[in-house]
Parts: structure tokens; C-alpha cells; sequence
């Protein structure tokens, strides 16, 4: 399945931001997914998630790159705000790993000999 990706260019480089699944899993580790998922919207957040959203594709990039971008990124009038997209980006990831349901499973209370 096709996920959706932050897409601009920065002072003549092309970048293309999106979560993979081990930065989902970093990010929700950490304790930020959670705070999101309570209705919390840390001051931080949305700068967070823009700087992590670079590993999938562009890695390398440093921290203060990353920071620079984010400090010049204008609000789109046609994908609404960057932290929605962001979210947008992150659910896609999250629902791509739950349980198919594929197999299965019992419990087994070790009452049955």
C-alpha cells in the first residue's frame, strides 16, 4: 500500500518526509503518540514529528537542517495544517501494523490437564 509523503523543495533539494514503521514504533515508545492519542498537544510536537518524519527517506540530514526547514515551512491552504498531515502520515503507518486477524489464539489458564 502506497503511503502518503510530505513532499517540498528546500533551497534546490527535493525531499519526500514519511514514517516507516520502526520510527512509529520510536515515536509511540517515547511516549508522544500516547500524549496525542490523551488530546495533549505539546508546544514541541509538531517539530518533533516533522524532524522524524526525515529518517525514512533522507536520514543524513541533520538535526539542525531539519530545524532550519521547519522554521521556513508556510501553512497549505489545500492540505490544511502540517501537524494534520503529520498525523495523517503516522495513522497510515499505525493501521498497517495492527493484527490482520489472521490466526487464532486461545488463552490457556492451565486449569485444563
Amino acid at each position: 500500500m502506497a503511503r502518503t509523503t510530505l513532499d517540498f523543495e528546500y533551497n534546490g533539494k527535493e525531499y519526500s518526509l514519511a514514517f516507516t514503521i520502526d520510527v512509529v514504533k520510536r515515536l509511540d515508545r517515547s511516549g508522544l503518540l500516547a500524549a496525542i492519542a490523551e488530546g495533549q498537544r505539546p508546544v514541541t510536537m509538531t517539530e518533533d514529528l516533522f524532524k522524524a518524519a526525515f529518517e525514512a527517506n533522507h536520514s543524513m540530514v541533520s538535526n539542525t537542517m531539519r530545524e532550519r526547514i521547519f522554521s521556513e515551512l508556510e501553512e497549505s491552504n489545500e492540505d490544511g495544517s502540517l501537524l494534520e498531515c503529520l498525523l495523517q502520515m503516522i495513522n497510515e503507518v499505525q493501521e498497517s501494523i495492527k493484527p490482520k486477524g489472521n490466526a487464532k489464539w486461545r488463552m490457556n489458564r492451565g486449569d485444563k490437564i
